[in-house]
């Protein structure tokens, strides 16, 4: 008999009609014990296969369209009760390395408790013979993860969490998901990726935690520093947090400085002083960015102290090594080699065309050093990859430098164990942001020296502070500052194009008929024409007139990654013109994000395959039923299986931000006042940049005109400046 509502349901599962890859969300056919006919039940049920006996609560429903259905509220694998119901059960290829024949000498052991002994002895496996440690873990590891993995992301769904965090909270916690997060929701957000405040307060809210809990209101203060973090600052003023953590939590105020102040004495922020209009105030650190800051303009207020050549025979080298190169140097550049060889640190900051490779490798011919002696580094692999092409010298990126342990998330070089060189040079130096410079700057070993060389009117950094800016700010590191247009002897269009927009001076429509040339401005007024010209460049016209391969060798940049010309929308458009999907296609490739030949960008490090953020590549092969792929990125295949392929986005239109170090042979950019908000200067001038051999922007003149006008340099909270000042005049001990 069928039984009544609001009891549970067991059976055999039939047919899986449907499941979805988010939610888990299934459409079962159930046998159940005692009943002619199949039930329909519906409802979460992750890890559920035909086949598999299990035990369903829930409630039973009337759907207008289905009928009758058993709506799944808790679901529970049920294991075979007799012996040969268990041998099939282990041999069913669940656990790793356990066929028929050891599945049998297993339950021939311990019998009809062999699950039992599985789950609260494991120890006693051991005494099967043949069944060393690693296959008793494997066996462990397995049930815990078959079973426990099952009420664990029921338990997730059922408090609103998608099916890719349930996976990465429960992959965090495993058997102690379910009480970690009644526990302590608000931890989520600290340390499980892509979990932030607002996810977290959400499930705290299903616990029925109280809005004035202790615990969240320090979550909340510490979200709005870590938004803050994110929006580039190292600091909020005390004032201000309060007020923005009173919006979120919608709580009193002092109950929220009570929080600041709690977090202080938990070493999780660090409240400090800094200069106001009215005096110092109060400010907030999360502590790491405090101690960043901190250590930073120690260190480098150590190297600054040094000078370690006479300027006669600097000068003699500089002439020498120019001359065995075949180039002549500029005043200008002269200078900064010169100063580079005499100090110990220091900028070599210039727009495009100004020489800054000429005066890397004129450095490196000059320093008089053996190549183990001198290391060249760039924040991203492309910006290294590039970088190594300009001197014909193994380039790297910082992280590889200093040797990161993705496993333990630490540095390997520092100040106990220092880079064993005495010439480093950085490049692209504009972004790298205040944690990344704290490590390098600690690895730098007594006696060397340190030349960062960037283009200090670029976008700052993605992460917090803006080192660059802070170090010329403070006028007191040696700066090189290029001026002179060497590049393409001065006729590049692409350079002289970005020059004026970092001028002020306003870019104009390029007339019609105009000689082929390799910058252009072309006049559109509304966002669907601006894409459909932008999708005629990319297919048609860049290939035919000047040779470009329109997957390879152009690149869309956008400032912005959403609204009628961002990435999204010019992706999909893009996609759909370069690389179309089939006619005969199934629906699991159909619905699949990605398909083979799309062209993908990693977006996050992952040190351990070896892909690095910005690293661009093309689909090789897609399996949509997996959920994997596989990626072709710089002659090398890279496997991504369902959870890593929220690494990839497509990248046939990216964000300018994510442009920064790399170069594209051809690049169109769309300039419209539907990125009214992202109209600045800067952002402007970095996209341009990007540009080697040819760049093309389209839209209207007055978004034009408010870029260029909109110096709107992004003002960060920082304080290096001012700390290596104070640590240059012996006025504050930083440590």
């Amino acid at each position: 008999m069928v039984r009544p509502m609001g009891t549970s349901l067991e059976g055999q599962v039939q047919q899986i009609r449907y499941t979805n890859e988010e939610s888990f969300w299934t459409v079962a056919g159930l046998k159940v014990d005692g009943q002619a006919q199949p039930v329909s039940a519906v409802g979460p049920m992750p890890g559920v296969e035909e086949g598999m006996r299990v035990r369903l609560s829930g409630r039973w429903d009337e759907n207008p369209r289905f009928g009758r259905q058993f709506k799944v509220e808790h679901f529970e694998e049920l294991v075979p009760a007799t012996e040969r119901g268990l041998v099939g059960y282990l041999a069913s290829g669940f656990v790793p390395g356990v066929g028929p024949a050891m599945a049998k000498r297993i339950v021939e052991r311990f019998g009809t408790e062999t699950v039992d002994v599985i789950m609260r002895e494991p120890e006693r496996l051991a005494e099967v013979s043949g069944l060393g440690k690693k296959r008793v873990q494997a066996i462990i590891d397995a049930f815990q993860e078959r079973r426990g993995a099952q009420d664990a992301l029921v338990f997730l769904f059922g408090l609103g969490i998608p099916r890719g965090l349930a996976l990465r909270i429960y992959r965090r916690y495993r058997e102690n998901t379910i009480a970690f997060v009644k526990r302590s929701p608000y931890k989520l957000a600290e340390e499980v990726l892509g979990v932030g405040f607002q996810k977290a307060d959400q499930v705290a809210r299903g616990l029925e935690i109280a809005l004035d809990d202790p615990g969240r209101l320090r979550a909340g203060v510490y979200h709005c520093l870590r938004v803050a973090r994110d929006d580039g600052h190292c600091f909020v003023p005390r004032a201000q947090l309060v007020t923005l953590a009173v919006e979120l939590l919608g709580v009193d105020a002092e109950l929220v400085d009570r929080a600041v102040s709690a977090l202080a004495v938990d070493g999780k922020v660090v409240i400090d002083g800094a200069p106001g209009e009215l005096g110092d105030v109060d400010v907030v650190y999360l502590s790491s960015l405090y101690e960043a800051e901190v250590e930073s303009a120690f260190h480098l207020a150590s190297l600054l102290s040094r000078a370690t050549s006479a300027q006669d025979a600097v000068g003699d080298r500089v002439t020498l090594a120019a001359g065995s190169l075949g180039i002549a140097l500029a005043r200008g550049q002269e200078a900064a080699v010169r100063l580079a060889l005499e100090k110990g640190t220091v900028i070599v900051t210039g727009g495009p065309g100004t020489g800054k490779t000429t005066i890397i490798r004129t450095l490196l011919e000059a320093c008089g050093l053996p190549e183990a002696k001198v290391a060249l580094a760039a924040p991203t692999g492309r910006a290294a990859k590039r970088m190594s092409e300009a001197t014909e010298r193994e380039a790297v990126t910082i992280h590889r430098l200093l040797e990161f342990a993705p496993a333990e998330g630490f540095f390997q070089r520092d100040e106990s164990n220092p880079l064993e060189v005495e010439l480093v040079i950085i490049d692209e130096a504009s972004m790298v942001d205040l944690p990344l410079f704290y490590a390098l700057i600690r690895a730098i070993p007594a006696g060397a020296h340190l030349v960062l060389v960037g283009d200090q009117d670029q976008l700052p950094p993605v992460g917090p502070g803006s080192p660059l800016t802070d170090l010329i700010r403070s006028e007191r590191v040696p700066v090189a500052r290029l001026t002179e247009i060497f590049r393409q002897g001065a006729g590049s269009a692409i350079v002289e194009g970005a020059h004026r927009v970092n001028r002020g001076e306003p870019l104009t429509a390029t007339p019609p008929g105009t000689p082929l040339q390799d910058f252009y401005f072309i006049a559109r007024e509304d966002p669907e024409h601006i894409c459909q010209t932008i999708e005629k460049l990319v297919t048609d016209r860049i290939p035919e007139r000047f040779g470009f391969d329109p997957m390879r060798d152009v690149q869309v940049l956008s400032p912005m990654r959403v609204g009628p010309i961002g990435i999204d929308a010019l992706n999909e458009r893009l996609q759909a013109l370069l690389n179309p999907l089939p006619q005969d296609v199934d629906d699991a490739t159909r619905r699949s994000p990605f398909r083979v030949r799309d062209k993908v960008m990693q977006i996050r490090n992952d040190y351990d395959r070896g892909v690095f953020n910005g690293d661009l590549g093309f689909v090789r092969h897609v399996d949509p039923k997996a959920g994997s792929l596989s990626v072709v990125i710089d002659d090398r295949e890279v496997v991504y299986d369902r959870e890593q392929r929220e690494d990839l986005v497509l990248a046939y239109a990216v964000t300018i931000h994510k442009s920064q170090g790399s170069e594209y042979p051809a690049v169109v950019l769309p300039v419209s006042t539907h990125h009214y908000k992202m109209l600045r200067r800067n952002l402007l001038y970095t996209g341009i940049t990007r540009g080697k051999r040819l760049v093309v922007l389209v839209g209207t003149e007055r978004a034009m005109r408010i870029a260029v006008g909109n110096r709107g340099l992004e003002e960060r909270n920082t304080q290096l400046d001012i700390r290596l000042g104070r640590a240059l005049d012996g006025a504050l001990d930083l440590r």
